[in-house]
């Protein structure tokens, strides 16, 4: 036995177990990557941009309300569930 035969590596076993074992081992990785990166894009920018707008569009609607309903009467009330059940359905 020759010092090449012991000196083997894994990539030196990727490549003799196959031609494609190779390509398909580095294209699971760099899905793996991109799941990832994905993940952290839409976890770090993504929603937390989208949770903002949300929460804005919610509070200015819900200060709207408030603003323009008379002293003395709920801005929740049961006529406002009543008309999101109309608009759900």
């Amino acid at each position: 036995m020759t010092d090449y035969e012991d000196d083997i590596s894994i990539d030196d076993e990727i490549y003799s177990e196959g031609g494609d074992s190779y390509y398909t081992y580095d294209a699971e990785a760099e899905w793996e990557e991109t799941k990832e990166q994905f993940n952290a894009l839409f976890s770090l920018v993504v929603f937390p941009f989208v949770g903002r707008w949300l929460g804005k569009k919610f509070s200015f609607w819900l200060w709207s309300r408030y603003s323009t309903t008379p002293k003395g009467t709920s801005f929740l009330s049961l006529q406002w569930v009543n008309d999101i059940k109309r608009i759900a359905q």
